[in-house]
C-alpha cells in the first residue's frame, strides 16, 4: 500500500493551485514538528528550513519520527509545492514541567499552526497520562497561549493540526480560544491524539470545536482512542505493535487515507478509558501516576526506560490507592499493551 512517502514523491511537482492544501500535506507538518532544533522567532523559508533539518544530527535523538524527517526533506527540498511554504515562530523545549513543541506555517493565504506530540521523555508521558485527572493540563495551557499568539487580525483560513499529544493540543487549544479567533480556524486535524475526560467532552466548547475536527486514527490505535472523543475517521496501515501509531505507515490514496474499521482491541480500550473511568475515584487515579513517576530514578526530562509491564509492577508498590483504581489502571495498562503487541489477528 501507498504511504506518505508516494504522496510527496506523486505531488510535490504540483503547486496548491493545481493540487489544493490537503489532510496530508498538513499531516506532513504534523511530522516535521519533531525535528528536535532550537526554538527560533521570526520566519525561515523552506530553503532554510530545509539546510537547519539536513545539518542536524539527530543520531543521538531516541523520538523515533525525527530519525524519518530527513528522508522526508529529501524527497521535496526542491519541489514546487512546498517551495513557498514559510516557517515560523518554532518552539520546543523541555523541563520538568512540561515537554512542548510547536510551529506556523504559512503558505499563500493559509495557516498552519502545528503542535508537537510525545517524545520519549519521562515529563512527556506523564502529560499524557494527566490527561485523565487534569484539565487543563500546563501543556494544554502552553498550547492556547501559542494559538492565540498566532493567529492574527487579518487571518482567514488557519489550520491547527498536530499529531498524538499534538492532536490533543489542537483540540483543545482551539476549544479555550476565544470566538473571534475561532472563527479563523477551517479546520482541525487530529492525528491519533488522545481525548478528554468526560466533562470536557459534554461541554459546549467541545461541540463547537468538534464541527471542524477531524479524527484520524489507524485500526489498532491504542492513543487516539484513549477517552472521550468522537468522528473517528479510521484508516488501515500495514505497520505492526507499535509502529501503527506512525504517520509514515499510514495508507493512503491520491490525496486521502485508505479507510478501514476500528479494531476489536481499540474499542476496548476506549470503553475502559471513558465510560469505564465514570465510576472511578479520579483523585486515587492522580495519587497513582504522580507516585509513580517520581519514583524514577531518572529525572523528568530523561527519556522514559520502562514499558507497560513496568508501570503495572509499580502499580503494586503505591499504597492508598483504592482496590478499584487499582483494577482499573491495570486494566488499562493491559488493553494498551496487548494492541501495542498486536494480539489480535487483523480483521
Amino acid at each position: 500500500m501507498k504511504t506518505i512517502y508516494d504522496y510527496l514523491k506523486k505531488y510535490k511537482d504540483y503547486d496548491i493551485e493545481e493540487k489544493p492544501w490537503n489532510i496530508i500535506d498538513n499531516l506532513l507538518l504534523s511530522i516535521i514538528v519533531y525535528i528536535p532544533i532550537d526554538s527560533f522567532l521570526g520566519s525561515k523559508t523552506f530553503s532554510e528550513m530545509c539546510n537547519i533539518i539536513e545539518s542536524f544530527e539527530i543520531s543521538n535523538n531516541p523520538e523515533f519520527l525525527s530519525h524519518k524527517i530527513k528522508g522526508l526533506i529529501e524527497i521535496i527540498k526542491d519541489s514546487k509545492r512546498y517551495s513557498k511554504l514559510k516557517f515560523k515562530n518554532f518552539e520546543n523545549y523541555i523541563d520538568n514541567n512540561t515537554q512542548f513543541g510547536a510551529m506556523t506555517c504559512i503558505i499563500g493565504k493559509i495557516k498552519i499552526i502545528v503542535f508537537k506530540g510525545t517524545d520519549r521523555s519521562i515529563i512527556g508521558w506523564l502529560e499524557n497520562f494527566r490527561l485523565m485527572y487534569e484539565y487543563p493540563t500546563y501543556t494544554q495551557s502552553l498550547a492556547l497561549k501559542y494559538l492565540k499568539r498566532n493567529i492574527s487580525l487579518f487571518d482567514k483560513n488557519v489550520y491547527v493540526v498536530g499529531h498524538s499529544k499534538g492532536g490533543n493540543m489542537a483540540m483543545s487549544s482551539a476549544m479555550e480560544i476565544s470566538n473571534f479567533k475561532f472563527n479563523k480556524i477551517k479546520e482541525i486535524d487530529n492525528f491519533d491524539g488522545p481525548g478528554f475526560r468526560k466533562k470536557e467532552f459534554k461541554s459546549e466548547k467541545y461541540k463547537k470545536m468538534s464541527k471542524k475536527l477531524i479524527n484520524i486514527v489507524p485500526s489498532y490505535s491504542y492513543i487516539g482512542t484513549l477517552m472521550f472523543n468522537n468522528k473517528y475517521n479510521v484508516i488501515s496501515t500495514d505497520a505492526h505493535a507499535i509502529n501503527v501509531h506512525y504517520p509514515i505507515f499510514w495508507n493512503i490514496s491520491e490525496m486521502e487515507f485508505t479507510k478501514s474499521k476500528l479494531s476489536k482491541l481499540s474499542i476496548e480500550l476506549n470503553e475502559r478509558t471513558s465510560k469505564n473511568i465514570e465510576n472511578i475515584n479520579e483523585d486515587s487515579v492522580k495519587l497513582f501516576f504522580e507516585e509513580a513517576f517520581k519514583v524514577m530514578d531518572n529525572k523528568k526530562t530523561e527519556n522514559i526506560k520502562f514499558s507497560f509491564k513496568d508501570l503495572i509492577n509499580i502499580l503494586k508498590t503505591i499504597k492508598g490507592i483504592d482496590k478499584e483504581t487499582v483494577k482499573y489502571v491495570n486494566s488499562v495498562f493491559k488493553s494498551m499493551f496487548k494492541i501495542s503487541k498486536m494480539n489480535e489477528k487483523r480483521n
